[in-house]
């Protein structure tokens, strides 16, 4: 996994990150990294390290969603993951796993999952609102 990170700078506005994460895996025939994916943060971060995580998030979503078939018998099951093609994510229902601990585990893992999705689509919609008020003043 390579990250590629980019800080945006303005002498008028406020500095922000964007980080795609490039997943690459081995091709045998050309003996050579052959790029497999990209994800990328979805909201402008303040910090270097918030982007990675962001985008490093998403990455793991989109894996666990392509890979689900092989993971879907064991603890895994109950981590988020996004099929194949789609933009939203699923859990697997935890309500009838047997195993108490497990399944308390996996409900504040989807309530915090929701959280996590909740804040980051607001903090998406703040920034294009920000954006559109810095074209605003840059018109006038």
């Amino acid at each position: 996994m390579e990250y590629k990170c980019t800080k945006w700078t303005h002498p008028k506005y406020e500095s922000h990150w964007t980080t795609e994460a490039h997943i690459t895996r081995w091709n045998e025939f050309t003996s050579s990294h052959v790029l497999e994916s990209i994800h990328s943060s979805l909201a402008d971060r303040f910090s270097k390290h918030a982007s990675i995580s962001d985008a490093t998030h998403q990455a793991l979503l989109a894996y666990h969603g392509k890979h689900y078939e092989e993971r879907k018998n064991g603890q895994q099951k109950y981590l988020p993951r996004r099929p194949l093609g789609t933009f939203q994510c699923v859990m697997a229902n935890p309500y009838m796993e047997q195993n108490e601990q497990l399944k308390e585990m996996a409900l504040t893992i989807q309530v915090m999952h929701q959280n996590l999705e909740d804040s980051q689509l607001k903090l998406a919609e703040v920034r294009k609102h920000y954006e559109e008020a810095l074209e605003e003043i840059d018109e006038w």
